[in-house]
């Protein structure tokens, strides 16, 4: 009776093409079910709880990345498991929301190979060099298992307003590297922070003013130009906007915390604010996903 259905309506079902999609989104439900495994452990080996893998940091690094891995844990884990169960259920938004843990472990397990400058060879290199690739093999495989047909459609008010708020985004990370741009023009020394781990200093310069803000500046140009492929790439740059400042957050939490001689109550206090309005943008981007404007 279905097929007659489908034939009378000029349709004819592809049983092959139907298993080829059920087959990749279950691909890519296990993906994010292994990477948020992975994520997991490489927190609970860390100095955070176990203290097993320890990394040659300066003590103030080493508190960042305590702040790092309890909001890997807390918020991204859980965050990579949801959108697994959204991919499997197929529900539009499981590969959206699939974008944010994956390209936030792309970005973070750079920094975690090459941050440290080790000089010698450690297992555990090994390690997240797999969360890196697994990261970006789940970010690939999401991309391409986005339903464009399923997602709604936005109004031109709706895209202007994201792009806005993308913009402002992009404006905010390059704020933070104004000293660093005046520093440039004079040749001034790293500050003694950045000193002490200038391979990860340089690492995350380069992924935020080489990568995130380009790609964020780009799409919210586009989304103000009405570009047809734009909502689908504001979507997952809004996401990757929620962990990212809530880590920063933690990490000067922790600092302060420990009285560390970088601590500033301010900087805490500037990033909280700024994790809230960004996840407050995020999920009013993603509110049309889930069947309201």
């Amino acid at each position: 009776m279905r097929e007659a259905n489908a034939d009378h309506a000029g349709v004819t079902e592809n049983p092959e093409l139907h298993s080829q999609t059920g087959s990749a989104d279950r691909w890519l439900a296990a993906g994010l079910v292994v990477l948020g495994l992975a994520l997991a452990v490489n927190s609970l080996v860390g100095p955070l709880v176990a203290g097993l893998v320890s990394y040659p940091f300066s003590e103030t690094l080493v508190y960042q990345t305590i702040g790092l891995e309890a909001v890997t844990l807390a918020v991204v884990v859980p965050w990579t498991v949801a959108a697994a169960v959204l991919v499997r259920r197929g529900h539009p938004a499981g590969a959206l929301l699939a974008i944010a843990p994956s390209s936030y472990s792309v970005y973070m397990f750079l920094q975690y190979v090459l941050g440290p400058a080790y000089l010698t060879y450690r297992p555990v290199v090994l390690f997240h060099l797999g969360i890196f690739v697994l990261g970006g093999a789940v970010l690939v495989l999401a991309w391409q298992r986005v339903r464009t047909d399923a997602l709604p459609a936005l109004s031109a008010r709706r895209e202007r307003r994201t792009g806005v708020g993308l913009l402002l985004l992009a404006a905010f990370v390059v704020f933070r590297y104004l000293p660093s741009f005046g520093g440039m023009l004079t040749g001034a020394p790293l500050t003694q922070e950045f000193a002490a781990d200038p391979t990860m200093f340089w690492s995350i310069f380069l992924l935020d003013l080489g990568v995130v803000v380009p790609v964020t500046l780009a799409t919210g140009v586009a989304l103000l130009r009405g570009a047809a492929w734009a909502p689908r790439v504001a979507y997952g740059v809004a996401g990757w906007y929620v962990p990212v400042p809530i880590s920063v957050a933690a990490m000067g939490a922790v600092m302060l915390v420990n009285d560390d001689p970088y601590a500033s109550l301010g900087f805490v206090a500037v990033l909280s604010v700024a994790a809230v309005l960004f996840t407050a943008f995020a999920v009013w981007v993603y509110r049309p996903l889930f069947g309201s404007g």
